[in-house]
């Protein structure tokens, strides 16, 4: 104890202090470090819970952009699918068309046909009529005529030049 005399220390005021700073620290502790503790420790439970939150909200949005995309490819899966199912209709017209053309344009190229050998058979009839009616006609006249052979070589040439100049 001569060294705290020594240093100009008095125990009982030393002890006095001592009861007073324990005194402060548990009233500090008990009302000010446990609810700033407290503070803190809510603080840094929402921090890491806005840590959680943001890190599931990347892991959403990844996810989201992921969904993103396979919706994009499916759309244009489809789109092309569409687009080659429209071509494939067309074509399949486009083929439909091409054969009903060409369909009628058979019936009509044997309507014209028909139409045709009936005009020539009209035609030969005709003209089987006229020639008959010609060689009747030049017949009656040789027949008229025949009296010698020389006469009768003048009349089918004069007949022939006939047919010719008719023809």
């Amino acid at each position: 104890m001569g060294l705290i005399k020594a240093l100009g220390l008095d125990g009982r005021i030393l002890l006095a202090q001592f009861i007073n700073f324990a005194v402060l620290m548990w009233v500090l502790w008990r009302y000010a470090y446990k609810p700033v503790f407290k503070i803190l420790e809510e603080r840094q439970k929402k921090v890491h819970k806005s840590l959680d939150d943001a890190e599931q909200a990347g892991i959403k949005l990844k996810e989201a952009e992921e969904e993103r995309k396979q919706i994009i490819l499916e759309a244009r899966q489809e789109a092309n699918r569409v687009l080659e199912e429209a071509q494939v209709k067309a074509e399949t017209k486009q083929q439909e068309i091409i054969a009903k053309a060409e369909s009628e344009i058979s019936v009509i190229m044997e309507k014209e046909r028909a139409k045709l050998v009936s005009e020539k058979a009209n035609s030969l009839e005709q003209l089987k009529s006229e020639v008959s009616a010609l060689v009747m006609a030049a017949l009656k006249k040789f027949l008229e005529e025949q009296l010698d052979p020389q006469k009768d070589q003048a009349v089918i040439e004069k007949i022939v030049a006939n047919l010719k100049d008719k023809a």
